[in-house]
């Protein structure tokens, strides 16, 4: 029988999260093979995270189920990215809007050529700031807090994605004509890695600003000296997003806030 009282918060935000995705599926007009796909990636999650609670693994020491969660975000990711269908004109124009208001005309092709490497490479792998963030929190003995620290961050990220079914919109990188910057062999590496890995569209707000920036405030309180370096590296990657126009500026504000809205209000939570 499936107990459900052996889950974790943060498995419980991620199950709960694929079951969402998993009913948007039948509202949203999908292809038959992206509903499935979605329903085949909540099942897998299910699985998982009922397997890992039932029969906990531990390889050299480390606790493989305090690890899932990271796994969990990234099938909640490809699995979101399953339901995005076309991008909504009306959508898009109130985002560029708001880039106008905040950033003007700027195409940012005036920064120097080291601070542009910088934000395209800090972005390129920001994926990595997850996985290094727990690492860091494990490694400073603080393996005890492992399921606050997944779930501020599943909340994060999950929340910005959650949008996407109903707010559909293309990110600046896919609708923008090609700038000076744009012919350096780093930035085209960058834009040819979005494109391969990503899922091409636009998340609101920014699930790489919201979720970086959780990293790093979900460390505040175990590892305050490591949370000040990991902010450092989530406000790059919020600015390298709309630098890169990997994102809309309004999309990396929102995303920050959030981030700082759940971290206040997890106490109150319980979390």
């Amino acid at each position: 029988m499936i107990d459900a009282s052996r889950l974790r918060v943060s498995e419980i935000v991620g199950i709960s999260y694929l079951l969402y995705l998993s009913a948007a599926a039948l509202v949203v007009r999908l292809p038959a093979a992206r509903r499935i796909a979605v329903w085949l990636a909540a099942a897998f999650v299910l699985v998982i995270d009922f397997g890992a609670a039932a029969r906990p693994v531990v390889w050299w020491g480390w606790s493989l189920r305090d690890w899932l969660p990271a796994l969990v975000i990234l099938i909640a990711y490809f699995a979101t990215g399953a339901l995005y269908v076309a991008p909504s004109q009306r959508f898009e124009a109130w985002l560029k809007e708001w880039d106008v208001r905040i950033l003007g005309r700027r195409t940012f092709d005036a920064l120097p050529t080291p601070l542009r490497v910088y934000f395209d490479i800090v972005y390129d792998f920001c994926f990595l700031l997850m996985p290094a963030g727990f690492a860091t929190l494990v490694w400073l003995g603080h393996a005890a807090s492992a399921d606050r620290f997944w779930t501020i961050v599943s909340f994060a990220e999950f929340l910005p994605f959650g949008t996407l079914p109903w707010l559909q919109a293309r990110p600046p990188w896919a609708i923008e004509a090609r700038r000076d910057a744009d012919r350096s062999g780093v930035r085209r590496f960058s834009l040819e890695w979005v494109e391969a890995v990503t899922i091409r569209a636009n998340t609101f707000p920014s699930g790489h600003a919201s979720g970086s920036l959780a990293v790093a405030l979900a460390l505040a309180q175990p590892a305050p000296r490591a949370a000040v370096a990991f902010g450092v590296v989530a406000v790059s990657i919020a600015i390298a997003s709309v630098v890169g126009r990997f994102h809309y500026a309004i999309d990396a504000i929102t995303g920050l806030l959030l981030a700082i809205v759940i971290w206040y209000l997890s106490p109150f939570l319980g979390i």
